[in-house]
């Protein structure tokens, strides 16, 4: 039977901060006419200085009217990224956090450089989850995973299955920077991942610190005999 895993505690400060900030930016537009969307979004086409702070302060903003949307997704972190905390701990589901919000974002402005949309902005945290899927298949890329507890999938088909998602918003949305930019995601957990996996470095052996001494054979005479002498 499906259940969802227990919300490990990076996982749920994740959560609430994502949900707290989407409550926050419905209050500053509607009730204190902040434009804290412009502000926070990220503007692919129009670089500059504010960029810096974009890429990774996009990810707290999301669609004011998609609030069902952003529900599930939140739930579908919780599946994704619980089990991933549960066995690297909270600094690598931070750093994986963080490659794919920075993953998606520059792949926005790459696609936004390759056919600008004028006024267009970047936002929402699905990167985030695109980037935890694609890192838990790639550690797991020599087992099955049950996909949403009910269908074995594969490494392999699993990023198919994401990969899939993402062009069938496409089609649905014709929004390209999007597109490129959850396949940034994917990208960057990959990447991620395949870090983490990477084998470890032999240990060196150490070296002797202490003093050196070099053993000379000394010459004796008839009187010592024919034993030899060493002088250290």
């Amino acid at each position: 039977m499906f259940s969802f895993p227990p919300l490990t505690p990076f996982v749920k400060k994740l959560i609430i901060t994502l949900l707290a900030a989407f409550v926050l930016e419905l209050l500053l537009k509607n009730f204190a006419g902040v434009d804290v969307i412009g502000l926070l979004a990220l503007d692919p086409v129009h670089l500059g200085p504010q960029t810096l702070l974009q890429l990774v302060s996009y990810v707290l903003i999301e669609d004011p009217r998609a609030g069902m949307s952003m529900l599930i997704g939140l739930l579908f972190m919780w599946l994704i990224l619980s089990p991933f905390e549960a066995s690297f701990g909270p600094r690598r589901t931070l750093a994986l956090a963080l490659c794919g919000v920075l993953g998606a974002g520059l792949a926005a402005i790459l696609g936004a450089a390759v056919a600008p949309i004028p006024g267009y902005l970047y936002l929402g945290s699905q990167a985030i989850a695109y980037a935890g899927m694609a890192a838990m298949a790639q550690v797991m890329r020599r087992g099955r995973m049950m996909f949403f507890g009910v269908l074995p999938l594969t490494s392999a088909q699993l990023l198919l299955v994401l990969v899939g998602i993402c062009v069938l918003d496409f089609l649905a949305s014709k929004d390209h920077i999007r597109l490129t930019g959850s396949l940034g995601a994917i990208l960057a957990g990959i990447g991620y991942a395949r870090y983490l996996s990477r084998p470890a470095r032999p240990s060196q052996p150490k070296r002797s610190t202490g003093p050196r001494f070099r053993v000379l054979r000394g010459g004796g005479g008839a009187a010592d005999g024919d034993r030899p002498k060493w002088l250290n």
